[in-house]
């Protein structure tokens, strides 16, 4: 009998254990079947929020399948307007009708357009995202276009349609002098239909007409996109932020020749700014060219959002002797890459040039439920 007791004393500790690990594996493993493998943690990668695969953080020589090299958007882009009011029949309403008459510290964005497809997606664009109640805005469409119906109909907006004449700078100067629309203004902007934008990161609460605008001083007149050195220092004209200072010296035609040079597109004896009415493209260029001229000869500074131009001291002007840069916003010429919108909030949207960033950049802020009014303050 105490032999019995010796033996038993053992095996009820082996039951038990063995009772032990058989409920604790019953208990474990329904449970763990429950949880998700997205709970996993990546131990030896991050993963992706596109993808949504493991990626290896040490990839540098890993080759990329054809199907990796897809881009994530290639499907051409579809702007949506929904939420944008389309009037039923072209509009042209007086300037003196629409346009605020005491407009205060209100800023004034002229937009010049003429057809072309690309034109009418960047205006599409504008409307879309550019539009805010903190500007006045005046649509000028050159010649023959349908395009004028797809501006809203609101108290700050005003469209113009007149012959397609004077190239950009001549019609936005005759539509500025008309009723001395610009006196009523203390700040401006003006624009083509080449660009598309505005582009801000998600995070950013600026607006954009004032990142442009706030870059105006006592001493800077004339602040645009990027600088071109060739065949001189200019600020390039597709857009242009000044004030009434800046824009009264590129208005008045006594100023016209006083910083007309002779080069490839034009000589002394034409005019520059936008006094003019530039009857061929060699003529708008040299206008364009001298534009700059004319604010820097009345004793003024110019700039430009790119950040190139910065990396001189002595401002733009410094940059070009440094550099002697060219038109930094055709492919790859911008110091071995292109500008980003980023950068300039807009980018040249008719050269072709990265048509994968500016029709990604595209869907994606389109995607994105903001407008320029959220920036803006109105």
């Amino acid at each position: 009998m105490p032999l019995l007791k010796a033996q038993w004393v053992p095996l009820k500790i082996a039951i038990f254990v063995a009772v032990s690990l058989i409920v604790s594996a019953w208990w474990i493993l329904p449970h763990r079947a429950w949880v998700p493998l997205a709970a996993e943690p990546a131990q030896y990668g991050v993963s992706d929020p596109v993808l949504s695969a493991p990626i290896d953080i040490i990839a540098e020589d890993t080759p990329l399948s054809d199907d990796d090299q897809e881009p994530i958007f290639s499907s051409p882009v579809d702007i949506d307007l929904e939420n944008t009011s389309l009037p039923e029949d072209d509009i042209e309403p007086e300037i003196s009708a629409s346009v605020n008459t005491t407009a205060g510290d209100r800023p004034l964005v002229v937009y010049a357009y003429s057809e072309s497809d690309n034109a009418r997606a960047n205006l599409r664009f504008f409307i879309t995202k550019g539009l805010h109640n903190a500007a006045d805005f005046v649509f000028i469409f050159n010649g023959d276009s349908g395009a004028a119906r797809m501006v809203p109909r609101k108290p700050n907006v005003t469209v113009v349609k007149r012959d397609n004449t004077c190239f950009d700078l001549g019609a936005i100067g005759e539509v500025l002098r008309k009723n001395n629309l610009w006196k009523r203004y203390k700040r401006f902007i003006t624009m083509n239909a080449s660009i598309r934008g505005p582009f801000l990161p998600w995070w950013s609460k600026s607006c954009w007409t004032d990142l442009y605008l706030g870059k105006i001083t006592e001493t800077t007149k004339l602040v645009g996109m990027t600088v071109n050195c060739q065949p001189r220092m200019h600020v390039q004209s597709m857009i242009l932020a000044t004030d009434d200072v800046g824009m009264g010296i590129l208005l008045d035609p006594a100023f016209a020749l006083s910083a007309s040079q002779d080069d490839e597109f034009g000589s002394r004896e034409n005019p520059v700014g936008l006094s003019g009415c530039y009857g061929d493209w060699n003529a708008a260029v040299h206008a364009e060219i001298g534009t700059t001229g004319l604010i820097m000869k009345s004793g003024y500074k110019v700039d430009a959002m790119m950040t190139a131009a910065h990396t001189v001291i002595g401002g733009v002007e410094a940059y070009c002797e440094a550099t002697q840069a060219g038109d930094v916003l055709f492919d790859k010429e911008y110091f071995g890459m292109n500008v980003h919108p980023y950068e300039t909030v807009f980018i040249k949207a008719n050269r072709d040039v990265d048509p994968w960033v500016l029709d990604s950049m595209t869907e994606w802020h389109l995607k994105m439920n903001t407008r320029s009014s959220d920036g803006c303050g109105i």
